[in-house]
């Protein structure tokens, strides 16, 4: 196949060129159905320039259409901001009454008028009384006239029957019931004592740190409302720019120090001051408590009670003895003859203070517990060791003026200082007792 020249080629694509243009723009043929007198020919289903108005007869107008029909609308200015605010106000309202019924629901709550949900108090309503309560339907035959069962009318019936019959009937058992004896109460309380409470020192200091925080509060409630003066700031050098935060301390820091200074000595001086009263309080009463003693110990009769020990050989012993009779502030003495030997004991003072004493040395004392003794690591046993009371009585005048306690090599030497202080029959009554501790012994 031979290929046409390019001269020819170019001559053709001319041609076709200017035939395509000659068919645009105003250059269109007409349609032949516009040329035709006959209307019908034009379908309106078959013309997209018309498909709107087909649309619009069977639809009505389109969304965008009833837009532009209806036109813009714009609200007036302010009136969206005032629908809020209404609504705003609306809701403050109804706040403000749910927490007014608030108030006075907690307050019924608190006088006792309604029951506190918090804690249950709502289960625990009565809302009716009933006829009868349900754990005692099982035991009555009839719930209109409350007649018991005839099994539960003595209760000593039925006691050894089986329990299966029980089960069968289904009726509660009496075989596990215990009716406790009844206790009569005496309503009258004139005659009783109330019993005191002791408290540990773990409690003792809960409550007085308890009871002193209560009085901070209050004091800082008072200054608070104005009732009392706002306390001082304790200033120092140390503190003196964070405490007195101004420009006064600045421009003029000399009168500044000197007044914190003078400040701090004041304190001082009242801390002293304050020391030196107590100090005086405690030696006032230290006089007060020992002329108490000196006026019961200056009586004209004094209470002496006089114990003959088998031994008092056991320090835990002899470190009781010593220590009550200082602390009792009583007169005498103890002595005793050797370290195993026998010993006398002569207390002076007042009745309570004997008696007292004599419940220590009788009764409280355990004589025969052995104890190891520290020189030589043995247990040491005292099992036969007795302490009993040889004399009691009241004297008119005494020559003890303390209480002291004293080993003796011989019984020669415990006569010589119950001598000393007029005191010979002691000793009489030390040799007729000793021949019977012994015995004992």
């Amino acid at each position: 196949m031979k290929s046409e020249p390019s001269s020819k080629r170019t001559e053709n694509k001319i041609a076709s060129g200017e035939n395509s243009n000659s068919r645009k723009g105003l250059n269109v043929e007409i349609h032949p159905a516009l040329l035709s007198e006959n209307v019908n020919l034009i379908r309106h289903q078959d013309n997209p320039y018309l498909e709107h108005e087909k649309l619009y007869k069977i639809t009505g107008a389109s969304k965008v259409a009833k837009r532009y029909s209806r036109g813009l609308k714009f609200h007036e200015p302010g009136v969206l901001s005032k629908q809020i605010e209404e609504q705003r106000a609306q809701l403050a309202k109804q706040e403000e009454v749910k927490k007014q019924e608030d108030e006075i629901k907690k307050a019924k709550v608190r006088t006792g008028e309604l029951p506190d949900k918090s804690i249950g108090e709502h289960n625990y309503l009565i809302t009716s009384v009933p006829q009868i309560e349900w754990w005692d339907v099982s035991y009555v035959e009839n719930t209109d006239t409350w007649e018991v069962k005839q099994k539960y009318e003595d209760c000593t019936i039925g006691l050894e029957e089986s329990e299966e019959e029980d089960e069968k009937l289904k009726i509660p058992s009496l075989r596990y019931v215990q009716h406790p004896v009844p206790v009569t109460i005496s309503e009258s309380t004139e005659g009783q004592q109330v019993p005191k409470v002791y408290l540990v020192r773990k409690e003792q200091k809960k409550i007085r740190r308890n009871r002193r925080k209560l009085l901070r509060e209050e004091h800082e409630e008072k200054v608070r409302l104005g009732l009392k003066p706002k306390p001082v700031p304790k200033v120092k050098l140390s503190n003196i720019m964070n405490v007195y935060q101004n420009s006064e301390n600045i421009s003029d820091p000399t009168s500044w120090e000197q007044t914190v200074k003078a400040q701090v000595e004041e304190r001082h001086q009242k801390h002293v001051e304050t020391n030196i009263r107590r100090h005086l309080e405690a030696q006032e009463r230290k006089q007060e408590l020992s002329a108490h003693h000196g006026a019961s110990s200056t009586n004209s009769e004094f209470h002496c009670k006089v114990f003959l020990l088998s031994s008092l050989r056991n320090p835990k012993i002899r470190y009781k003895l010593a220590t009550n009779s200082r602390q009792l502030k009583l007169r005498g003495v103890c002595l005793r003859v050797g370290e195993d030997g026998p010993g006398i004991l002569v207390v002076i003072g007042s009745e309570k203070h004997c008696r007292f004493y004599s419940k220590l040395v009788l009764q409280r004392i355990k004589w025969t517990d052995s104890f190891l003794n520290s020189d030589t690591g043995q247990l040491t046993d005292c099992s036969n060791d007795v302490a009993s009371l040889a004399w009691e009585g009241i004297l008119k005048e005494t020559r003890f003026h303390g209480w002291f306690m004293k080993e003796c090599k011989s019984s020669a030497e415990l006569n010589d200082i119950l001598s000393q202080y007029d005191a010979d029959w002691l000793y009489r009554l030390f040799e007729q007792e000793n021949s019977t501790l012994c015995s004992t012994k």
